[in-house]
């Protein structure tokens, strides 16, 4: 974790099995991590986002990753992991929230993420004072979409006017 190596790599350097180091991984990320009651110490802004953790042959394994964001925002450091949650919906982020302490919640003032609806819905029940955002990245990608499905195929515009498409150069 510290070296930020793939497990296959920690495997093959300490010369066993790949399930041998993703179990030795996994123990102290949770030592290190999930048992550290002060990780959730002077979070104020939260990011939350859907990962596929495993792609498996009857579907998807989607995990919802919740991180601290205040060292960001505040100039101070990168982004922390906080948690993953198994699945990816409303009920799993809002009784994440809903195990967080009256202290975490209050302290909590923005919560940043992707548009889906379920990870919206769930702040403004169990934190309704939290401002929402949608992640920069997400905006920037939508906006890029949107432009994508309105710009007009090439070949349409110069069959009338010959030279540059004004739209095609402003993007």
């Amino acid at each position: 974790m510290v070296a930020h190596l793939t497990v296959a790599r920690v495997a093959e350097g300490l010369g066993v099995a790949w399930d041998t180091a993703n179990n030795a991984v996994l123990a102290e990320g949770k030592r290190l991590l999930i048992n550290d009651p002060t990780r959730f110490e002077g979070v104020k802004v939260i990011g939350v986002d859907e990962h596929v953790l495993r792609h498996t042959r009857h579907g998807d394994k989607d995990v919802t990753v919740i991180i601290a964001l205040t060292p960001v925002r505040d100039g101070a450091g990168p982004a922390r992991l906080l948690d993953m949650v198994e699945g990816r919906s409303k009920a799993a982020f809002k009784t994440w929230l809903a195990d967080r302490d009256d202290a975490f919640r209050d302290a909590v003032e923005v919560v940043a993420m992707d548009g889906f609806t379920g990870f919206k819905t769930a702040p403004a029940e169990k934190i309704p004072d939290a401002v929402t955002v949608m992640h920069p990245f997400h905006v920037v990608r939508l906006a890029g979409d949107a432009l994508d499905r309105r710009r007009r195929p090439q070949g349409a515009h110069r069959a009338h006017h010959p030279g540059p498409d004004p739209e095609e150069a402003s993007r």
